[in-house]
């Protein structure tokens, strides 16, 4: 049999929103630094809640670690788009795709109105280093596989 990589170790979990109840205030992901990964992979879940009329969700591009500092949206989905009630919604972003200069990402979730729940969780591929799971938050508390 050929040895291949645990999925843990092709992707690193790099960012999230951890499960929230939000009504009226903005969050964000934390910042993704693109220098070590080709593509990342926004996770997000929606839960069973006062779902409409929804969200914006804006992938932000940043040129700084705080990501804040000359923003562009790179990927956007409006309110209206993302009303569902217990669905996932699933934004890809390469590097290639950045513009000139730009190397973080992060996402921001704006409600429209009432409660939802949320959670996201960032994957990226590991372009230069391995295991990806060495890249792993923080807040990822174990990795389970069964070989």
């Amino acid at each position: 049999m050929a040895f291949c990589e645990r999925l843990s170790e092709q992707l690193a979990v790099v960012a999230t929103v951890d499960p929230i109840s939000i009504a009226t205030t903005a969050v964000s992901t934390d910042v993704v630094a693109m220098g070590m990964h080709r593509r990342a992979l926004f996770i997000l879940s929606t839960g069973a809640a006062v779902q409409a009329p929804g969200m914006d969700v804006n992938i932000i591009e940043g040129l700084d670690a705080a990501c804040t500092a000359t923003t562009a949206v790179i990927l956007t989905r409006a309110a209206a788009d993302c009303a569902a009630v217990a669905s996932q919604y699933l934004f890809e972003v390469s590097g290639e795709a950045m513009a000139d200069g730009y190397t973080y990402l992060r996402a921001e979730l704006d409600p429209a109105a009432g409660a939802t729940l949320v959670s996201v969780v960032v994957l990226a591929d590991v372009d230069r280093y391995h295991p990806a799971s060495d890249r792993d938050l923080a807040s990822v508390a174990a990795i389970q596989a069964a070989n």
